[in-house]
């Protein structure tokens, strides 16, 4: 029975691949170098694929990746700006210092992460404009929440990260009549939330992380029962920057 043998690649190919990919490559000794030949002929093959469809070869291969499963907590602060456009009233927007918490569970696929995140911040936010009648009101905000998808792409110790979700906010308005009556209403007010994030280790358990989160409640009514004034429709947004310390168990 004759055994064939399979042809390994001559000195001189390898040495124009060395120099063509500027990488030492063993000196040919025999199978061996058809074993090294082939895997990193495999290598550049694969590494093609990737780039040809788009994706990140770091993130499709990160050997740190695991360093982001399971699950977590944190705190965050920041600052958040209301938007507030009160139908009969105009426009109106404040700025206040937010904080809060979050927690959540990640999962990663290679350098493929993917979650799922609850927070919930309080940011003492109020808006006042005079009414009909020589009145004064406030809208109120003090605070919100949200329950968050994410995903995004590791690189070793740092996660770049999109998120999507649902959010609610509390609001409160106060009347002032100009004859010294005060009414008071309360509501909640849902929508969507959405934004772009990185964080990154510095040390095994903990992570920092910086976001950009916009959260928007579109319109919805809040009336004020025996009030002087309705205000009969509300649009609130709230654009928040805040950073974080994150705690990761494993």
């Amino acid at each position: 029975m004759s055994r064939t043998t399979a042809v390994c690649p001559k000195k001189a190919t390898i040495a124009a691949l060395d120099q063509a990919a500027g990488t030492a490559l063993p000196a040919y000794e025999g199978p061996e170098v058809c074993t090294d030949f082939r895997a990193i002929r495999g290598a550049v093959i694969a590494t093609s694929l990737m780039v040809a469809i788009g994706l990140p070869v770091s993130a499709i291969a990160d050997p740190l990746a695991p360093i982001w499963t399971g699950a977590y907590v944190g705190v965050q602060a920041g600052m958040s700006r209301a938007d507030i456009d009160a139908q009969q009233f105009g426009t109106f927007e404040t700025t206040r210092a937010a904080f809060g918490g979050h927690a959540g569970y990640n999962i990663t696929f290679g350098g493929l992460l993917v979650g799922i995140e609850a927070d919930a911040t309080y940011a003492n936010s109020s808006t006042g404009f005079t009414t009909t009648g020589g009145g004064t009101a406030s809208v109120d905000s003090h605070w919100n929440g949200s329950v968050r998808g994410r995903g995004g792409f590791t690189f070793g110790p740092v996660l770049l990260y999109a998120t999507a979700g649902w959010a609610w906010t509390g609001i409160s308005t106060v009347e002032r009549a100009a004859i010294g009556t005060i009414v008071k209403s309360t509501g909640t007010f849902d929508g969507v939330v959405y934004g772009i994030g990185a964080e990154t280790y510095i040390l095994p358990p903990l992570s920092l992380r910086l976001e950009l989160l916009r959260y928007d409640y579109g319109t919805d009514r809040l009336s004020i029962a025996g009030g002087f004034t309705t205000l009969s429709a509300i649009d609130h947004a709230d654009t928040v920057v805040r950073a974080g310390v994150t705690l990761h168990f494993k």
